[in-house]
């Protein structure tokens, strides 16, 4: 891959550059963005780590809601919880440079995937507690609980992605 264009090369030449300096240059700046985008796939995999982690931790946080809340508080309590870690998904992967897109698709289906799973077994157990402990609340619905937490994970991200869009829309028609 090369950095420089056909007309820098020339506008090189014709100050004065020989065609030896004007290759070397060349060939630092492909080490350079080498070197950046592996920087980035290690920052990547880093975030994506972290992203799970957090989602199994938000997961174990929200037992003691699961048990206590029920209707429209604990749907407020996964939205809001929901919303902070898709911000914080955003934030961490779609701003990382020099990534292929399978980077960003990967991510994209995976860390939902995880993070469904995850709602729906601790919503499992605090329905295994709810009966255990008799307490009288009603169960929860697995299943909403978990889409409910995944659609709301989802909005901050899909709001940054239709963002970029925008811009480079913008970007292109001026």
């Amino acid at each position: 891959m090369t950095s420089f264009k056909m007309t820098e090369k020339q506008i090189l030449n014709q100050k004065g550059w020989t065609k030896e300096e004007i290759q070397e240059a060349q060939s630092v700046l492909d080490r350079a963005k080498h070197h950046d985008v592996h920087f980035s796939k290690i920052v990547f995999w880093s975030a994506l780590l972290v992203i799970i982690l957090g989602n199994i931790t938000v997961s174990l946080i929200l037992l003691p809601f699961l048990i206590v809340f029920n209707s429209w508080i604990l749907y407020s309590v996964v939205v809001i919880i929901a919303l902070v870690m898709g911000s914080l998904y955003s934030f961490l992967i779609m701003d990382i440079g020099h990534l292929e897109k399978k980077h960003h698709i990967l991510a994209t289906i995976i860390i939902p995937i995880i993070a469904f799973s995850n709602l729906l077994v601790i919503v499992l157990i605090s329905n295994t507690y709810m009966s255990e402990l008799a307490i009288t609340n009603t169960p929860h619905n697995q299943w909403i609980v978990s889409a409910v937490f995944v659609v709301a994970f989802a909005i901050p991200f899909t709001c940054h992605t239709i963002w970029k869009l925008a811009q480079k829309q913008r970007f292109i028609s001026h």
